[in-house]
């Protein structure tokens, strides 16, 4: 199954190294290095299968974690959107914070790109959000059509 993709890594090599392995899948990818590309891209797309997002954007400081925030911001704007979380200095903490907080998909050490769990967890991931928005898409289908079998069928008997 294809996706669409949002990588957010500060770091060109990452977004490079990311990007590369996810559209030699065929997947459709975007990659942006900043807080603001990101959050102007989640408020122009609705049909996000995955964001791959760096929890560190910049380097200024501990504290930093613009990546909790867009989790956060597509959490409420993208609610079939399956997130992973990546970082080069993460603590048991922030993925804590990340699995309870923002209900994040997965979360990756960026020395683990290379290996086998996070292919098939990002995978899971564009699998998992394709099959849950064509679900809801299916279920609001079918109550609109009976909503207007029922509507034919009042008209009728007003007859």
């Amino acid at each position: 199954m294809r996706g669409k993709i949002l990588i957010v890594e500060d770091y060109t090599d990452w977004r490079e190294l990311l990007s590369g392995m996810m559209r030699r899948e065929g997947h459709q990818v975007k990659t942006v290095g900043t807080l603001h590309e990101a959050q102007a891209y989640i408020e122009e797309t609705n049909d996000l299968d995955l964001a791959i997002l760096d929890i560190r954007l910049v380097e200024t400081d501990e504290s930093n974690e613009d990546g909790m925030h867009l989790l956060a911001l597509i959490r409420e704007r993208q609610p079939f959107t399956r997130v992973i979380m990546i970082t080069g200095h993460g603590t048991m903490e922030t993925q804590r914070k990340a699995f309870r907080e923002f209900k994040a998909f997965d979360f990756f050490r960026k020395e683990q790109f290379d290996s086998e769990e996070f292919r098939n967890g990002f995978r899971e991931a564009v699998e998992q959000a394709a099959r849950e928005r064509q679900a809801w898409k299916d279920k609001n289908y079918i109550h609109g059509r009976r909503y207007e079998i029922w509507q034919r069928g009042s008209k009728g008997s007003k007859k």
